[in-house]
């Protein structure tokens, strides 16, 4: 269900058939199909600014060594960021790497965790939202840095060391100019 109420179609997987088939799934998701994904990206955008977006994914299945079903992939999101300069919103594109087992116990996982993910599902048919929204919002950074020419809170040092610094960027390069109180060379 999404934030307006409204049913939203999630494909559900049958994960270990897909697994022993070396199966793939791609497609996109509405963001709004996400129970948690959604509350955290229009939370941020706030109410008035509410875009409509989608995850897209591109997971393949396969078996371990120890016949378990591992999936591996990226989703990708566009999501709305506080720039820690200026305040504002910028979208900013997440992507996140995917590679967990799938179990059907919480005994299963103890076995191995902290080596590799794992998702406990005892349902045969999991939803893809089951599969990587956790993984995405890890994934969504908490705040970001616009870069420096379309940020006006940019520090006169940020812009000239990056204008200084051509292929090879030293964040630190006019530091010592502004320590000696005579402003960037």
């Amino acid at each position: 269900m999404n934030l307006a109420g409204d049913v939203v179609s999630v494909p559900r997987l049958d994960v270990a058939q897909l697994a022993r088939e070396g199966g793939r799934w791609r497609g996109t998701i509405d963001v709004a199909a996400f129970e948690r994904l959604g509350n955290v990206l229009f939370d941020v955008a706030g109410p008035n600014e509410t875009k409509a977006s989608s995850v897209s994914a591109a997971l393949d299945f396969s078996l371990d060594d120890e016949g378990r079903p591992r999936v591996r992939g990226t989703c990708k999101v566009v999501a709305p960021i506080c720039c820690s300069r200026c305040a504002e919103t910028v979208d900013v594109e997440v992507e996140s790497q995917l590679d967990f087992r799938v179990v059907a116990t919480d005994s299963e996982v103890e076995g191995l965790m902290p080596a590799v993910d794992a998702v406990v599902s005892e349902e045969a048919r999991l939803p893809v939202t089951a599969l990587v929204e956790d993984d995405i919002l890890l994934s969504i950074p908490e705040r970001c840095c616009a870069p420096g020419a379309t940020c006006v809170y940019a520090t006169e040092a940020e812009l000239t060391s990056r204008d200084a610094g051509g292929s090879e960027a030293k964040p630190l390069a006019g530091l010592q100019a502004l320590v000696e109180g005579r402003g960037p060379a």
